[in-house]
């Protein structure tokens, strides 16, 4: 739904759907690490998803003035560090990815930073 609503061109849409997900399948997988209930997202797509959505909410952050996407970059940090707890060494491709979403969102960081420290 994230990437429809993104494609869609509601990007704020998306940004709430993503921390939905995000809400929802992390709750998933604390119950399933405790057996109530088995979590039926895997690793892969978990991270891929994150992958997404921190590039997504980076590129929507760099393109607006508007406040509340300097609170949204922000959040994009929490994704790297939820995405790096069930990401698996042995997919390289994944490691990548993450580590270009990381690097964008350190530009987006200190773009932002320098917007709001030049006003």
């Amino acid at each position: 739904m994230t990437r429809l609503f993104h494609l869609a061109g509601d990007t704020s849409l998306a940004i709430r759907t993503l921390k939905l997900y995000v809400q929802i399948v992390g709750k998933a997988y604390q119950a399933s690490k405790e057996g109530i209930h088995e979590d039926l997202d895997s690793d892969s797509d978990w991270v891929q998803t994150l992958v997404f959505g921190i590039r997504m909410i980076c590129r929507h952050a760099a393109a607006s003035s508007d406040p509340e996407s300097t609170e949204d970059v922000k959040y994009a940090g929490t994704l790297i560090e939820k995405a790096r707890s069930r990401l698996s060494q042995d997919k390289p491709l994944l490691v990548a990815s993450l580590h270009l979403a990381e690097g964008v969102w350190n530009s987006v960081m200190a773009l932002k930073g320098m917007n709001s420290s030049c006003i």
